[in-house]
């Protein structure tokens, strides 16, 4: 009964530190049922009301300060994770560079038809596109395939090691 008739006060006590109405309830609630399981009597109803308003004021400032920290710690993780997207950006940059200038040591004809093969086309789509037979289309493919396998093998370690 004690909780119902000092309810709304407690309330509207409570909304000058906090501005969260469930966060109001929570803490008026923690309040009484400490109240409740430690048996708390006192001498007068003044001493309780001082009480309430007491516990009320405290509860309320930890609630703001764990408040506070919540974002403190929300804030950090966000520029953490903030850097880190900038640092992976910057090594797929950085790989991609690598990649394109490996594929720019290549022969011309050699990087031609590795361009287009990377774009999908067929053997026969290539072939006739770059007026040259099957079987040369092949050799660029595979000489390109060894080229970029033993110029980036390295680069392919520290990708996966990095992944």
């Amino acid at each position: 009964m004690q909780y119902e008739m000092y309810f709304t006060s407690l309330k509207y006590f409570a909304k000058r530190y906090i501005d969260n109405e469930e966060a109001i309830h929570d803490i008026i609630q923690d309040i009484f049922v400490k109240l409740w399981e430690q048996k708390m009597d006192f001498e007068n109803e003044q001493v309780f009301k001082t009480y309430l308003y007491r516990a009320v004021r405290n509860n309320c400032l930890t609630y703001i300060q764990h408040e506070k920290k919540r974002h403190e710690y929300a804030a950090n993780n966000q520029e953490e994770e903030i850097e880190e997207a900038f640092i992976n950006q910057v090594i797929k940059a950085e790989v991609y560079a690598l990649i394109n200038d490996v594929f720019k040591e290549l022969p011309e004809m050699c990087r031609k038809v590795y361009a287009r093969s990377l774009e999908g086309k067929s053997h026969q789509e290539i072939s006739e596109e770059l007026h040259i037979a099957i079987n040369t289309i092949k050799r660029h493919k595979n000489k390109a395939n060894h080229y970029l396998r033993e110029r980036l093998e390295k680069l392919l370690s520290l990708v996966l090691y990095l992944s």
